[in-house]
């Protein structure tokens, strides 16, 4: 018997049945298992490292897929981001003929097909190197497109389309809107002024409308409490909202010109009828009623018990005897110059849909048109 070292044994030639074995005849057997061991250890690492070289390079590609669909959502969500901030804004000043103008608002300019923002995004958003562009685009007359396009890390795009159409409804603010840099609104105990807190189509409209954003908020502030109470619509109350205020200059200017103008001195009083009323100048009104529009080229004053249905525009301050009353049913717009609302005595100013969406057919053309969102989607392929 023969003793390996490792304490391993083989049988000796004898035991196997056999002759003798040559010498080094068992040192030639093991070395040969070795070698076989050897060769295939290296075939099994042959074929495996195609696997393994696969592996790395499937796991290489799935962290690429990874990376490009993660850059992809986020140029995604920029571009939502975009169109998000476009259609608040529109909210804020629902126009349909500005968004065609441009930041500028003059058609016909080079910024024409940018959207009108009235107030940037904030600067950490979005952060480089993503970034959105919004633009707009006319389809048919009264029909445009909203593009919001998102921008990010290798050169990857998406954009979102929102289309905006022109409402048959016209534009107005607020039950009071105010064009003056920093207005003043006295309120009277028993005066209110009413817009309206929700509608079918949108959020309703505010009590008091103001041109300027930081002119509202110190509006609000001055106003005390029983005052503010008495101010009701979108918002809750105080119901004050930064909005665009139509041009009551240009509205005066169009109004003057059109044949159906009746014109009206400086004092005025009974029965107006139904009209349009255009005076160039101030205007005092004593218990005096009617309908239509009424624009007012300087002042208004008003006492006695005065009731007006419609569209009332003043160009400078309007102001009511502490004695007197006045109801208005529609809306009352004061322009640049109207520093001071003073309505002291007792009634309202309350927005009524339905009288404004009278006077708009009855004098069509006159009220800038509202724009209204129909919809949005995803653009396919997106064009920097």
């Amino acid at each position: 018997m023969i003793v390996l070292s490792g304490g391993l044994t083989t049988k000796t030639p004898r035991q196997l049945g056999v002759g003798a074995l040559p010498t080094g005849s068992v040192t030639w057997c093991l070395h040969g298992e070795a070698g076989h061991a050897l060769v295939t250890t290296m075939l099994a690492a042959a074929c495996l490292l195609p696997l393994g070289a696969f592996a790395a390079m499937q796991a290489r590609l799935d962290a690429l897929v990874q990376h490009h669909t993660r850059i992809g959502l986020e140029t995604f969500t920029v571009a939502e981001s975009g169109l998000e901030h476009a259609l608040a804004d529109l909210a804020g000043d629902s126009r349909f003929d500005r968004l065609l103008a441009g930041p500028d608002g003059q058609v016909g300019t080079g910024d024409d097909g940018e959207y009108p923002f009235s107030q940037l995004p904030p600067e950490f958003f979005p952060r480089s190197p993503f970034r959105y562009q919004v633009r707009v685009a006319l389809r048919a007359p009264d029909t445009l497109d909203i593009t919001a396009r998102g921008f990010g890390p290798l050169a990857a795009t998406r954009a979102v389309v929102a289309t905006v159409v022109r409402s048959t409804q016209p534009y107005v603010p607020a039950a009071l809107a105010l064009a003056a840099p920093d207005p003043s609104v006295l309120l009277g105990d028993e005066f209110r002024v009413t817009g309206v807190e929700s509608r079918p189509d949108d959020a309703g409209l505010p009590a008091v409308a103001v041109d300027d954003a930081d002119a509202a908020t110190a509006l609000a502030a001055r106003l005390p409490p029983d005052g503010a109470a008495r101010l009701t619509g979108r918002g809750g109350s105080p119901s004050i909202a930064s909005s665009h205020v139509p041009s009551c200059d240009a509205l005066a200017g169009l109004a003057a010109r059109r044949a159906e103008a009746q014109p009206l001195g400086s004092e005025v009083s009974g029965a107006l009828g139904d009209g349009l009323f255009v005076s160039p100048a101030s205007v005092r009104l004593a218990d005096a009623s009617g309908s239509g529009i009424l624009v007012v080229g300087g002042a208004l004053d008003l006492s006695g018990a005065s009731t007006f249905s419609g569209l009332v525009v003043a160009l400078g301050d309007v102001r009511l005897d502490s004695g007197g009353s006045l109801a208005i049913d529609g809306a009352l717009l004061v322009g640049p110059q109207g520093g001071l609302v003073s309505l002291r005595g007792a009634g309202h100013v309350a927005y009524d849909q339905r009288v404004i969406e009278r006077i708009d057919a009855a004098f069509a053309g006159l009220l800038p048109r509202r724009a209204r969102v129909t919809g949005w989607r995803e653009q396919p392929e997106a064009v920097p």
